[in-house]
C-alpha cells in the first residue's frame, strides 16, 4: 500500500506557488527519542500543480478525489516540544575533548 509509511498525507500550498507533500506518523518516533510519543512529520516533495503532487502521491485525495489540504499553522500543535528541558542533558564540557 503507498501509504502504509503514513498515517496520512497532506497538500500544503506554498507563498511560492509550489506545492507540499507531507507524510504524517503518530507517534512517529523511537521510544529513546525526545520526540517519543510525537506525530512525525516528514517533508516527501515538491511539485509545480496539485495534479502532479496527486499522480505521485494519490493518498493526499480523499475518497471524493479532492485534495487534503495542510497548513504550517495546523501543524504548530503537533510540533510542540515544551516536553524537552531547556538544560543540556550532558555532564561535561565540550572544550575538555
Amino acid at each position: 500500500m503507498e501509504n502504509e509509511k503514513y498515517d496520512y498525507k497532506q497538500i500544503h500550498a506554498e507563498t511560492d506557488g509550489s506545492f507540499i507533500v507531507k507524510g504524517y506518523k503518530s507517534d512517529g518516533y523511537s521510544a529513546s527519542s525526545v520526540c517519543a510519543g510525537m506525530t512525525r512529520i516528514d517533508f516527501l516533495d515538491c511539485y509545480d500543480s496539485v495534479e502532479d503532487a496527486a499522480k505521485a502521491h494519490p493518498a493526499i485525495l480523499d475518497k471524493d478525489g479532492e485534495p487534503c489540504w495542510g497548513s504550517a499553522f495546523m501543524d504548530r500543535d503537533l510540533k510542540d516540544v515544551s516536553h524537552i528541558p531547556d538544560e543540556p542533558d550532558y555532564d561535561y564540557d565540550y572544550e575538555d575533548y
